[in-house]
């Protein structure tokens, strides 16, 4: 159990923890440029490095897009998230009530109420599972229309004449950024969800707490940045 569990691990870890750094990524630079055009003193003091913060705006999108692509990579020697959904569906006992009391124990111990609360605890099966890649497959259609842009752009510096470079970047949208890494976060969360707490997957609601601590850290460089 403890080899066939470690594999579905790690291809979770690297799934979140690719997920989070693009998250931080673009939203650390969407909520910045959101203030700056609010608040013209935030855009003053952005100025006094022009080109640093220029830089930044393109990095931020080019750094978000390639994480991306880390995420549906099918190289079959890289991690993605196919794997992980495989690994989670060969290995459904790791989400069993058995499996998940031991994770509760050794995380805080024996506590009051736990056997209800393994009793009542859902464990992942194919229907949730095929739940999980429906969500998925709503951002691989996302992933068709910005691929181009990374193959050609963002990781190769393919020979394009202006109006085909204009036409790739005019095909992804800022939408269409916030929406794939809207989904992936779901798709984090309901995992993690499912491992920790024993919770059946949930797509009605948004998990946005990554975004929340994204806008909190751009807040507390505005602070600095104004001296505040």
């Amino acid at each position: 159990m403890a080899s066939t569990a470690a594999e579905y691990k790690k291809h979770y870890e690297e799934f979140a923890q690719n997920v989070a750094f693009a998250v931080r990524t673009w939203h650390h630079q969407v909520h910045l440029g959101d203030r700056a055009e609010k608040d013209p003193k935030i855009l003053i003091a952005l100025n006094k490095a022009t080109r640093y913060w220029l830089d930044q705006r393109y990095a931020a999108a080019q750094t978000t897009i390639i994480f991306l692509s880390k995420i549906f990579d099918d190289d079959r020697r890289t991690h993605n998230v196919d794997k992980m959904l495989k690994a989670a569906n060969d290995r459904k006992e790791y989400f069993s009530k058995q499996e998940l009391r031991k994770r509760k124990v050794e995380s805080g111990g024996e506590f009051e109420g736990i056997d209800e609360y393994i009793e009542n605890a859902t464990e992942l099966d194919s229907h949730d599972l095929k739940t999980i890649r429906n969500e998925l497959k709503k951002a691989k259609i996302i992933w068709k229309r910005i691929k181009p842009l990374r193959d050609k752009v963002y990781a190769h510096s393919q020979m394009l004449s202006d109006a085909e470079r204009e036409e790739l970047y005019k095909s992804v949208k800022n939408a269409d950024i916030n929406e794939i890494l809207q989904i992936l976060m779901n798709i984090s969360n309901a995992l993690w969800e499912a491992e920790f707490n024993g919770r059946k997957p949930d797509f009605s609601h948004n998990h946005t707490q990554p975004i929340e601590s994204a806008k909190k850290n751009i807040e507390q460089l505005i602070g600095s940045l104004l001296n505040h």
